[in-house]
């Protein structure tokens, strides 16, 4: 049994690869790829893919960073928040 994830190689999906030697692959199979020019993804570089804009839908990767970048825009616009007046000092009698 295997504790590794595999991914297939995005120029021979014939190949399973362990995902952690995914980038040393593409390295060596990009040399005898044959076929049309593939675009890196710009969130995960062992994402090679022909449309990416369709790529982008799906990319796990791109999600977390859109997902990092809501928070640290509203962590910065956030205001602080103002003290409520006391009723006690505004009381009359």
């Amino acid at each position: 049994m295997s504790y590794y994830e595999f991914g297939i190689c995005p120029y021979n999906p014939d190949h399973r690869i362990m995902l952690f030697r995914m980038p040393g692959h593409i390295v060596k199979c990009k040399k005898n790829y044959r076929g049309p020019p593939l675009q890196i993804c710009k969130y995960n570089a062992t994402h090679r893919v022909l449309d990416m804009e369709e790529h982008l839908k799906e990319c796990t990767y791109y999600r977390n960073y859109i997902d990092t970048q809501a928070v640290r825009i509203a962590l910065t616009v956030r205001k602080a928040p103002t003290e409520k007046e006391d009723d006690d000092d505004n009381t009359e009698l």
